[in-house]
């Protein structure tokens, strides 16, 4: 690299099966983050199938500076064998990663990638990178010293003498970048397979008006990955990004996409007011499942004149044992009240339910179901529970080494076996439970009447056995 030009970086999300096929928007902050001071390619591997023979073919043609690997755990795997093919492909490149995965576990992800990997940036990366593609032109990103690594937010090193780990980066102002590099990603390019599988209108895109959680949920590891606080955008820079995917890139409906849209009911609101004061006319969901707390008639109805007709709810278990444990703080009574405001305001009411908790039986899992076609869903998703580096969970289980034998991280497959069931008696209690919600015929009619394409029903054919089938 000529030395007086920028570095070229290239962004990569790790290929992997994945029933969500939408723009990853952490990367597309990072390089709206980086464009000052870098040149930027990004290649979305879920979107585009790539193995990793295909990633060292593209790695050599396109021949960047540094490559930068966003990493889930259900990843880990092919991340590793794409970290090693790029390292073939370019010896002189640098290489980083971050991501939830190398977020929750560096060294050991580290030490799995060695010598491939050369550093990981844990949390919100965007400051970390800035600073290392501002370095890379004046000394080359190998050669900096220990202190100077130890200084950039999240680096995590195994270093020449003493590994460095510092904690994950949580930026307080994320107003900056204004929005994600959205020309790098184009919604457009992407399948009708966004979050939560049913839309009403197309190209779909995500967008997020806030990051991180301040919840403890045994199961999450948003909270840990996060420094465990909410920070807001501002609503107007909101309304304006989704104006912007709108007129520039033929976006017609939009999904918040925050880990909890309604923690602040004064934020919320006002991002419903900048929406319908902006005149953008896009209609939305949240589809990644909201809290219960805020939800009055108030929030509810500015949601709706702001173009939301579709809410989830991570409702999870209708037993208020396994309640306590997962610390989700939900009163069943409460969840009932909230979700029939929901279906009487007219929105879709979508709920999230997990199985398989450690120390669930299976009168627990009746109940759940029973709950659930109790209560006027639209629709209901029954996941089987997978413990994530990250969450209390993992920490908890991790201790005994028998409870975490044959640990997967896939959510559709069984990724852990509570005392009393084995693999196949989990699956049955999952076919269990979608085939007892989706054969009352009230919840029958509704999935019918969302599925308003071939598309939609090829996609949630393909979901649908990649859930019931897998095991």
């Amino acid at each position: 690299m000529n030395m007086s030009q920028k570095p070229h970086l290239l962004l990569v999300k790790v290929p992997s099966y994945s029933d969500v096929i939408a723009p990853p928007l952490g990367l597309g902050y990072l390089a709206a983050a980086v464009r000052d001071s870098a040149r930027v390619s990004l290649l979305d591997g879920v979107r585009l199938g790539l193995t990793p023979k295909k990633l060292y073919s593209t790695a050599k043609s396109l021949n960047p500076d540094m490559v930068g690997f966003s990493v889930v755990s259900a990843a880990k795997s092919p991340a590793v064998q794409c970290i090693g093919a790029v390292r073939k492909a370019l010896p002189k490149a640098v290489i980083l990663a971050g991501g939830p995965h190398p977020t929750a576990m560096p060294m050991e992800f580290l030490e799995e990638t060695a010598p491939h990997l050369d550093f990981v940036l844990r949390g919100e990366a965007e400051e970390g990178l800035r600073i290392l593609c501002r370095e890379f032109p004046a000394q080359g990103v190998q050669d900096i010293s220990p202190d100077d690594l130890n200084k950039i937010p999240g680096m995590a090193a195994i270093g020449k003498d003493t590994p460095i780990c510092r904690p994950p980066a949580v930026r307080e102002d994320i107003n900056d970048p204004a929005m994600p590099a959205w020309d790098l990603m184009p919604p457009g390019q992407y399948p009708k397979a966004p979050h939560g599988a049913f839309f009403r209108r197309f190209p779909v895109a995500p967008a997020l008006t806030s990051r991180g959680c301040s919840y403890g949920c045994g199961f999450c590891s948003v909270p840990a990955l996060t420094g465990g606080k909410i920070r807001f955008r501002a609503p107007q820079l909101v309304a304006e990004e989704l104006m912007a995917l709108k007129t520039r890139f033929g976006v017609q409906e939009a999904q918040i996409i925050d880990d909890n849209f309604t923690a602040n009911k004064a934020h919320a609101l006002n991002t419903c007011r900048a929406l319908i004061n902006s005149g953008v006319n896009l209609p939305w969901t949240c589809p990644n499942g909201v809290r219960m707390e805020n939800l009055d008639k108030e929030l509810i109805q500015a949601m709706k004149g702001a173009g939301c007709y579709s809410v989830s709810l991570g409702l999870e278990s209708g037993s208020a044992k396994v309640l306590n444990r997962m610390k989700k703080g939900l009163s069943l009574d409460h969840v009932g009240e909230r979700v029939e405001l929901l279906a009487k305001a007219g929105l879709e009411v979508n709920g999230f339910f997990i199985l398989g908790y450690p120390e669930e039986t299976r009168q627990d899992m009746k109940a759940t179901l029973d709950f659930a076609k109790s209560l006027p869903l639209t629709r209901a998703n029954f996941s089987l529970f997978t413990p994530l580096p990250g969450c209390p969970e993992w920490e908890r289980l991790s201790a005994d080494p028998a409870a975490m034998e044959g640990l997967t991280t896939t959510f559709s497959q069984v990724g852990y076996v509570p005392q009393g069931f084995s693999r196949s008696s989990l699956k049955r209690q999952q076919r269990k439970a979608f085939l007892g919600f989706y054969l009352q015929r009230r919840n029958a009619e509704r999935l019918l009447a969302s599925l308003r394409s071939r598309e939609a029903v090829y996609y949630f054919a393909r979901r649908a056995w990649h859930w019931m089938g897998a095991s």
